[in-house]
C-alpha cells in the first residue's frame, strides 16, 4: 500500500574522477522547500557512474505544495514525536496541514507525520524510526534498517513494521524541469512491510514490498527527486514520486556546508560554550521555539574558536543555536534549564 504523506517529502555534467559527498544534512528554521507531489515520471533511468539523468521533459505538474521548516519542539505535537528535531510544516488547504517529524543524527531519519484536518487529526508515528540513509553518504555507502509504524485512524489500530535496505548505485548528473544538478548521488532503497490493520474480527495483514530511488546532493536537505514502484500482491503501482521545484534556505547554500561543533554544557543554566574549526568574523545566534531571534553576536576567530554565550536572561525551554563563519554553518539544539 502506498503510503500517503512520508514518500512525498523526498525529494537533485559531472567529470570523469568527480566523487561526490554529502557529508551532513543541514534544515535550518525558515528553510522553505516547493514539492511538485506528482512528478509525472514512470521509470528511474540507469544505474552508474557519470549518468545524466534527463527528467527535464514533461515538465512540473499542477501539484505543488510549500513547507517550512520549524523546531519540532515549537509544534502542538512534540510528545508524540520525542526523537525528533525538526518538523516541515505545510498549510496544504485553509484547513488542512501537513507536520513532517525528522532529525539529521547521522543522517536522514523520519518520525513520522501528522495530518490535521481542520482539528481532526491522523498521526502516524514512528516509535521506531526509519533511518532513510546515513551520513557521510559517498558513492560506496550502503546499508539498512527496520522500522515500526502506528497510528489510529477513526478508532481502527494499524501498525506498519519494515525492513529497509540501500545502496548507492549511481553519481552524475539530473536534469529537471527546473535546472540542472551535477555532483549528484544516486539512492536505490528496498522495502518489505507488512500492514496490520484490526477491523475488529482479529488483525489483517498486507504484504508489500517498494523500489525507491532518491537523488541526493551537498546542500540541500531532502533529495532533490524521488520514484517508487509498489507491489502489493494486488497489483504494481508507480506512486509517491515527488521532484524540487525549489529550494530556499535561510541561509545561502555556499553558507550550508555543515561545521562539527562541541557544545557544553546542555542542557544548560547560565552560560553555552562553543568551540570549533573557524576563521575571521563568527556570528551565531539563538532561535526560541517559535523560529524567533532571541540572541545574537558576533566574535573573532583565528583557525579555532573558544567562546561562551551568557543565556541566564532566557526562560527556560529549547532552543536553537546557529553558528556561522566562512567556512560554514554549525547548528546545536539547546536546553535552557
Amino acid at each position: 500500500m502506498i503510503r500517503n504523506f512520508t514518500p512525498i517529502l523526498f525529494l537533485a555534467a559531472t567529470g570523469l574522477c568527480a566523487q561526490p559527498t554529502i557529508p551532513q544534512i543541514s534544515l535550518a528554521v525558515g528553510d522553505v522547500l516547493v514539492l511538485d507531489a506528482a512528478f509525472p515520471i514512470t521509470e528511474a533511468g540507469p544505474s552508474g557512474n557519470n549518468v545524466t539523468w534527463n527528467f527535464a521533459s514533461p515538465g512540473f505538474s499542477n501539484d505543488q505544495w510549500t513547507y517550512t521548516a520549524q523546531l519540532a519542539s515549537s509544534t502542538s505535537f512534540a510528545s508524540d514525536f520525542p526523537g525528533a528535531t525538526m518538523a516541515l510544516v505545510a498549510q496544504l488547504t485553509a484547513d488542512f496541514t501537513g507536520y513532517f517529524f525528522l532529525d539529521f543524527n547521522g543522517g536522514f531519519n523520519d518520525h513520522g507525520e501528522l495530518i490535521d484536518d481542520d482539528g481532526f487529526e491522523v498521526a502516524n508515528v514512528n516509535t521506531d524510526p526509519l533511518t532513510f540513509y546515513t551520513t557521510p553518504l559517498t558513492i560506496s555507502s550502503s546499508g539498512s534498517d527496520t522500522y515500526f509504524t502506528e497510528s489510529d485512524f477513526t478508532g481502527m489500530t494499524t501498525t506498519i513494521s519494515g525492513d529497509h535496505t540501500w545502496e548507492v548505485d549511481g553519481h552524475g548528473t539530473l536534469i529537471l524541469p527546473n535546472a540542472t544538478y551535477t555532483n549528484v548521488l544516486r539512492i536505490h532503497a528496498t522495502q518489505e512491510e507488512i500492514f496490520t490493520i484490526d477491523i475488529g474480527g482479529g488483525p489483517v495483514e498486507i504484504a508489500s514490498s517498494r523500489d525507491e530511488w532518491w537523488w541526493v546532493k551537498a546542500g540541500y536537505p531532502f533529495p532533490l527527486l524521488v520514484f517508487s514502484i509498489e507491489d502489493d500482491g494486488f497489483e504494481t503501482e508507480i506512486g509517491a514520486t515527488a521532484a524540487t521545484v525549489s529550494f530556499n534556505g535561510a541561509t545561502s547554500i555556499a553558507e550550508r556546508t555543515e561545521l562539527p561543533m562541541r557544545v557544553y554544557p546542555n542542557p544548560v543554566r547560565d552560560q553555552v560554550t562553543i568551540e570549533l574549526e573557524a576563521s575571521g568574523t563568527v556570528q551565531y545566534r539563538v532561535l526560541d521555539a517559535l523560529g524567533r531571534e532571541v540572541l545574537h553576536g558576533s566574535v573573532a576567530a583565528g583557525g579555532s574558536l573558544r567562546h561562551s554565550i551568557d543565556i541566564a536572561a532566557l526562560g527556560t525551554g529549547v532552543y536553537h543555536l546557529e553558528v556561522r563563519s566562512q567556512l560554514g554553518v554549525a547548528t546545536a539544539r539547546l536546553v535552557k534549564e
